[in-house]
């Protein structure tokens, strides 16, 4: 760019990048620069680390000069701030360290480029900020990086300018996230896989550990989670992802080695949200999108909208935001699942003669075929207001709400057979399991619908005041999440004897088992009278305030660049309540008319898998059932089952810490980092009944405990693109809140009798971690990374199964116990590249990859034998991959994706039950767009292309249980001014 400084060549220029939209004026207050050249000035500056974006606006207050930037240049850039007088060179200069940004003075006017950033020298902090200059610090052609490569560019920016191990997704645009899904989107980042429930992301995995070790904020607080009423499975502390839509979403940010400035409770990483932030949009904004999306396997379609409106005014110091979304989602999920494998220490008897001749083996005891159906309705807004009314005021308020309603429909039937009367010479038994024989079997067939609501909503406000030096700090916020039945979970069952079933169970990754009665017709309604009806009402609320201080004073104290200290006070609380009635009046042992059924509502049920069963059956009408129960019955007291099943859990936590950020160099060489330590308090409560016969008596469980969290992170700058990584902590895990409930879950609706608890004893999880990377960034949008991990686990928890006999009937029942050591041994490796080198169109192409490898052990103990083993930590994945292959040219987006888990140890094989584990599992997906103009691009996408099915598998890969909730297609337009 050439700088003839005249007034018509300055205005051409402001004039050429307003039309092109290339350009954003982020401020100009007043006119005070004087006559001379600018670069001459020298000005007092204070401006404090954090938002790159803030920091320019700030830069242009105290000149008097024009910043002219692209938007998304300035997207997740930060800056180490700037303290002192400085002429305009040097003051930028420092402001862009690190940022991979360079500059052009033009008259009054500064144009921000992509580019080699100069180097400052005058002071230690700059010296040691991450510098992306290249050798010969020669400019680089300006290259303005968007729509997904601008997405994955800007996260590769946050990663390099870390002190800690972050990874990061960006948003390709305002309200475009990357995936319709926030958690399917994060299964492309190094390290972590996706949990999925009727095909779309709920839960995630950070470098093997599941969802239990993962910790989830937004805008840097925690979030209140929903439960799992539909099964009462629970979550937990375990943030449910399918309640937050993506178009609310700004970033992410995985973090997995921790500053101690950081909520401590992740072993695994912390995942971080950010939500969209009016002063950071800039103009006035609208975006919106409308699609409709058709699931091939409910052959369903459905709306999804969203919008998201900005303003800010004219001297950009008060801005306001609102988002909205709405979508529906139908699902069909064909699946079959397993019953108990149970073991037989002492053998069966296989030919008849009433003497166990097969020696120990496991058998599954039965297999339960289901069709799932679900429609869900999603809302979800976002408020944000920030004021800024000078460099040294910020206040902000957000607020979130969603809302997530259910209506959930199960049709199923099960073969319960008995195999110590299977009839002789037709038991066949592979690698000690009973893969085929022909006994009497049992049939129930049931139909569940129900009713879900899960909501969650924050509210934070924040503060900021910088003053002498000192940046001060205050944020306050409230979380809650409730999940209910608005109407009552109904199951009707029917049960008895079928005669017998000839079954064949096969490996988990040829189909699914075999199944043929031999007498029985499961579409008659002579063939089995009715068992009983089953009512439930559960209601979870999940609440947490939140107040924090913080203080911050950049230093130049030898290494020590920046000293920060701060306290957080933390109320949590979980309520759960939950009612069960069984109804067998006027059901148990009759037979119904045809009127009581309705026909089988699908065709093509497991269409895709193999294996010979029946794939109709009777459906039970629930409102026709239920006209059949006395309403008196609901207002019945409370049953000593009900409160066992009822508990609270409260913690009080208190936290302080201190860090101080380091900026020197080592052998000559840049270093930065930061070391610190969090110390934290907790103060638990659980409370419930236990059970002692047909009586429930009110316990509670108190326990107080206390973690000093060291945490150190450096970054060595071998060369200006080549970096090393070093992190070092101590990290801890509160226990599900699920599981420290004193409560007891007795679950008989199939022929076998279960039971799961909580334990108000366990302790926390304790681990000290490790990570050691080399990131090589060849340019700034590419980059080859190798990580190494090492997480040792003092203490950790896992699920035990234990007999139990409540009122005379005999459980068994899983609940978690203290464990002993365990250990997680891993590696990353990833690389980015758009290949922009490439002659045209080819430039256009760009690809991601990483692999992650972990291996794990832990110490089980087995109650039934005293002893204790070695076996895989339970829930760690030990391959995973992500391939992602894209191209941008022009008005066309094509985007394929990827991602594969290997198998999972979801269970450890303890007194007598087999373990159940995640077969390896990977889904392809499609992304393409096409852009009309500046303001209206067309997608379409296809979710699961493959229609791969999810299975998982026991005793050397044997059918445990099938599920296919196969693909799904959206077309759809996207629209911004």
């Amino acid at each position: 760019m050439k700088n003839l400084d005249t007034p018509l060549n300055r205005a051409l220029r402001r004039l050429r990048a307003s039309a092109s939209a290339l350009a954003l004026a982020t401020a100009a207050l007043t006119a005070t620069a004087p006559a001379a050249p600018a670069a001459q000035n020298v000005t007092q500056f204070t401006i404090a680390a954090g938002d790159l974006r803030a920091a320019l606006n700030a830069f242009s207050r105290a000149t008097g000069m024009q910043v002219l930037a692209d938007p998304v240049l300035l997207d997740g850039k930060r800056t180490g701030g700037l303290t002192g007088a400085f002429s305009t060179p040097d003051a930028l200069d420092r402001l862009l360290a690190g940022t991979g940004l360079d500059y052009t003075l033009d008259g009054d006017s500064v144009v921000l480029k992509v580019g080699a950033a100069k180097a400052a020298t005058a002071a230690p902090a700059a010296t040691a900020a991450s510098s992306l200059a290249t050798a010969d610090a020669s400019p680089l052609e300006e290259i303005i990086v968007t729509g997904f490569a601008g997405s994955v560019t800007r996260a590769l920016d946050t990663k390099r300018q870390a002190d800690n191990v972050v990874d990061a997704i960006s948003a390709e645009d305002i309200g475009k996230f990357p995936s319709q899904n926030v958690a399917e989107a994060m299964q492309h980042i190094p390290g972590v896989t996706i949990s999925r429930d009727r095909g779309e992301g709920l839960f995630v995995r950070i470098r093997g550990l599941g969802p239990d070790f993962e910790v989830t904020t937004l805008n840097g607080r925690s979030m209140a989670v929903n439960e799992n009423v539909r099964d009462s499975g629970q979550s937990g502390r375990n943030f449910r992802f399918d309640t937050l839509p993506s178009e609310l979403v700004s970033g992410i940010e995985v973090v997995k080695s921790p500053l101690a400035s950081q909520d401590e409770g992740a072993i695994g990483g912390l995942v971080n949200i950010r939500t969209f932030r009016p002063l950071e949009l800039g103009d006035l904004t609208f975006t919106g999108s409308a699609s409709g999306s058709y699931a091939q396997l409910a052959d369903a379609a459905d709306p999804h909208v969203s919008g998201l409106t900005s303003w800010n005014n004219d001297a950009r110091t008060f801005g306001v935001l609102l988002a909205a979304v709405y979508d529906e989602r139908t699902v069909r999920q064909d699946r079959v699942l397993g019953s108990n494998w149970t073991l037989y220490p002492n053998g069966i008897d296989t030919n008849g003669d009433g003497k166990a001749d097969s020696g120990a083996v496991i058998d599954a005891s039965g297999v339960r075929p289901t069709l799932e159906m679900q429609h869900s309705r999603r809302v979800g807004m976002n408020a944000a207001a920030q004021w800024a009314p000078n460099d040294n005021l910020e206040v902000g308020l957000d607020v979130l709400f969603t809302r997530l309603n259910m209506h959930y429909d199960e049709k199923t039937y099960s073969a319960d057979w008995t195999i110590s009367k299977a009839v002789p010479g037709s038991v066949s038994i592979r690698d000690g399991a009973v893969v085929a024989a022909t006994a009497p079997v049992s049939v129930q067939i049931g139909r569940e619908e129900s009713d879900l609501l899960h909501t969650n909503y924050q509210v934070g406000l924040n503060g900021k005041y910088r003053i002498a030096g000192w940046t001060l700090s205050a944020d306050g916020a409230y979380n809650r999440a409730d999940s209910g039945t608005p109407t009552p979970i109904r199951r009707s069952r029917i049960l008895g004897s079928a005669g017998q079933v000839s079954f064949s169970m096969p490996s988990s990754d040829d189909g699914v088992p075999s199944l043929n009665y031999l007498t029985a017709d499961l579409n008659s309604i002579t063939l089995l009278p009715g068992r009983r009806l089953e009512w439930r009402t559960e209601n979870a609320k999940d609440t947490e305030g939140a107040i924090q201080f913080d203080a911050a004073h950049e230093l130049d104290w030898g290494p020590f660049s920046k000293i920060q200290m701060g306290a957080k006070y933390r109320d949590r609380g979980r309520d759960y309540d939950r009612r069960d009635l069984t109804i067998t009046q006027n059901i148990a042992g009759q037979y119904f008319p045809a009127s009581y059924y309705d026909s089988f509502p699908v065709s093509g049920f497991l269409a895709d898998a193999s294996g010979t069963l029946p794939r109709t059956w009777l459906v039970p009408d629930t409102n026709a059932f239920y006209s059949r129960m006395d309403p008196a019955v609901v207002n019945q007291p409370l049953t000593a089952a009900d409160q066992r099943n009822s508990y609270k859990v409260t913690e009080t936590i208190g936290a302080g810490y201190v860090m101080t950020s380091l900026s020197t160099t080592l052998f000559g060489l840049p270093l930065r980092g930061d070391a610190g330590v969090r110390v934290t308090n907790t103060d638990q409560t659980s409370s419930g009944s236990a059970t002692s016969g047909t009586k429930a008596i009110p316990v509670r469980y108190e326990r107080i405990y206390t973690n000093a969290l060291p945490s150190a992170n450096l970054v060595l700058e071998l060369q200006p693109d080549v970096q090393l990584h070093l992190a070092a902590s101590k990290v801890i895990t509160r226990p599900s809140l699920s599981s420290l409930g004193p409560q007891i879950t007795l679950n008989s609706s199939n022929t076998i009798f279960t039971a799961s608890g909580g334990n108000p004893q366990l302790r926390p999880y304790e681990a000290w971690q490790y990570d050691a990377s080399a990131e090589w960034y060849f340019t700034r949008s590419s980059a080859l990374i190798a990580d190494f991990f090492y997480k040792d686990i003092s203490t950790f928890t896992f699920n035990q199964v234990t007999p139990l006999v409540v009122d005379g009937q005999s459980y068994l029942l899983t609940a978690p116990v203290n464990g002993g050591g365990a250990h997680v041994i891993g590696g990353e490796l990833a690389y980015q590249q758009l290949f922009t080198f490439l002659p045209a169109p080819f430039d256009g192409l760009g690809f991601l990859a990483n692999l992650t490898i972990t291996n794990s052990g832990a110490t089980y103990h087995d109650i039934t034998t005293g002893r204790f083993f070695e076996a895989d930590l339970a829930g760690v994945a030990r391959h995973s991959y992500n391939l992602t292959a894209f191209y941008e040219k022009g008005p066309i987006g094509v985007r394929a994706a990827y991602s594969w888990t290997g198998n999972i140890l979801n269970q450890v094989g303890t007194n007598g039950l087999s373990s159940v584990n995640d077969r390896a599992f990977g889904t392809l997906d499609l992304n393409a767009t096409y852009a009309v103009d500046d303001h209206l691009t067309l997608t379409a996408e296809a979710i699961n292309v493959t229609g791969a099915a999810q299975s998982q598998y026991v005793n050397n890969g044997i059918f445990a249980t099938y599920t296919d909730f196969g693909r799904t297609f959206r077309f759809g337009v996207r629209a911004k001014y």
